[in-house]
């Protein structure tokens, strides 16, 4: 009797430890579990296509399935001014921000000048010296045609404040042949379509030869053609200069081509470099860094250049920090986090599931 009690003893020892050994394991599991993390399926190490949602074996070569966790998405980070999302957002760490050469700016608000550098020639144009000269013809002899002349000279290239001054004068340009002594010279700059409404009358000029040298001469915009040309889709911008170079020249001749450069003045606004910004033809896309590692991008629109910067308009403001570098690794790495939080896959045949690691229905 005393054995038998023995061995009942030892037996439910047996099962006490087995029992406890059991929890203990369970509890490890779990503990190993919540740290790290809620398992995404179960695969096999030699053959990542295959996923279950069990464990077992690999239906190709018998080894143990081994769980893969599903990513920890970093909280965002809380900030008073973090504004509303307009796009994908990633989290990139500082030293993965290093590693693609990530780069960053402040947005500011300053003054801007946009240079338009262009090419022109000094007139030499009897046409419009013989459009004045029946002009003043027709003021003194025909008042009733000078609606026409007037726009002949406007077609021409006259302004209304120097058709006046000629009516008034009742003097040819004779600069448009030859260059008169201490008489101002002409000169005739491209301008291209796009630039219509930027340059206006009264702006100032810097005239220079494209041999080089330090020569300069310095005008004033008088006049701005109303008409573009169809064949070229450029207008023309009159310009007035001193008939002496600011270092003595000698007037210039007829004809002679000269680089013109016009320094537009586009007041305080907001701007970022042009490299912050990823244009796809169809809108434009910036990328905004909240807390050093947040970035948000963000649909935003555009104004004038101003050398390697360019004027916002909306959805950036001022003081927020935008990637000016590597944009389109980043760029790239939010549309791939959006792809994989994205919890919607596309439908496979019956008996197939879809395989996110090989990108098809397996």
């Amino acid at each position: 009797m005393k054995i038998k009690y023995l061995l009942i003893g030892l037996l439910a020892m047996t099962i006490a430890g087995g029992i406890f050994v059991a929890c203990s394991k369970g509890g490890g599991s779990k503990a190993l579990h919540d740290e790290q993390g809620e398992i995404s399926h179960y695969t096999c190490p030699m053959h990542p296509q295959i996923h279950e949602d069990h464990p077992g074996e690999c239906p190709i070569c018998h080894m143990t399935l081994v769980p893969v966790y599903k990513e920890k998405i970093k909280p965002a980070p809380t900030t008073s001014r973090v504004p509303t999302e307009t796009g994908p957002s990633a989290m990139i760490s500082a030293e993965r921000q290093q590693l693609i050469g990530i780069k960053t700016v402040e947005a500011v608000r300053k003054p801007l000048t946009r240079e338009i550098r262009t090419t022109g020639r000094v007139a030499y144009d009897p046409e419009l010296a013989v459009a004045q000269r029946e002009f003043v013809e027709v003021v003194k002899n025909v008042p009733s045609l000078k609606p026409s002349a007037m726009a002949r000279l406007k077609l021409l290239g006259m302004s209304d404040t120097e058709i006046a001054e000629l009516a008034k004068k009742k003097t040819v340009s004779s600069n448009l042949y030859l260059p008169t002594a201490n008489q101002p010279l002409w000169i005739y700059a491209t301008l291209y379509e796009s630039e219509t409404g930027i340059v206006q009358p009264g702006m100032s000029a810097e005239i220079t030869l494209p041999s080089g040298g330090i020569e300069t001469w310095q005008g004033t915009i008088r006049a701005v053609d109303p008409v573009v040309d169809a064949a070229t889709r450029s207008f023309r911008a009159r310009i007035e200069i001193d008939p002496v170079g600011a270092h003595g020249r000698a007037p210039l001749r007829p004809d002679t081509y000269v680089n013109v450069s016009i320094a537009i003045d586009l007041g305080e606004k907001i701007a970022i470099p042009q490299s912050a910004v990823i244009d796809s033809g169809t809108r434009k896309i910036a990328f905004v860094v909240h807390d050093g590692e947040h970035f948000q991008s963000r649909e935003i629109k555009t104004g004038s250049e101003a050398g390697d910067e360019i004027v916002v308009l909306d959805g950036i403001e001022e003081g927020e920090t935008v990637v000016v570098s590597s944009t389109f690794m980043v760029d790239s790495e939010s549309q791939l986090k959006a792809a994989v939080s994205s919890s919607s896959t596309p439908s496979c045949p019956e008996g197939q599931k879809w395989d996110t690691s090989m990108n098809m229905c397996m």
